[in-house]
């Protein structure tokens, strides 16, 4: 059992270095596609994974409180604050950038 976390975490770590390293080729731009290098392997194992599991929860109490912010009329309101906002920061932010906008 222990050999085989070893083996596991290693394989993911051998796995997401060359995603770390990728280069876009244009360099000094603003919309590079690693931010950080050294926090885009973090990013990449931790903070993304977090950000999907926050955005489908987001989706989940989306769907609870609709009814009542249907009520309320704002629904786009909700919609951006539980599914857009955690969605943008997992799938458009750039890799290893966590600083604010």
């Amino acid at each position: 059992m222990k050999n085989t976390l070893r083996v596991a975490i290693l394989t993911v770590i051998a796995l997401a270095s060359p995603l770390a390293m990728a280069d876009t080729g244009s360099k000094g731009s603003s919309g590079d596609a690693v931010a950080d290098p050294a926090l885009a392997v973090p990013d990449l194992l931790f903070a993304r994974p977090a950000g999907l599991a926050g955005t489908t929860i987001g989706f989940a109490a989306f769907v609870v409180v609709s009814p009542f912010v249907a009520m309320a009329e704002c629904v786009d309101e909700a919609w951006d604050t539980l599914v857009m906002t955690p969605g943008e920061w997992t799938f458009t932010r750039s890799l290893g950038d966590f600083g604010d906008k």
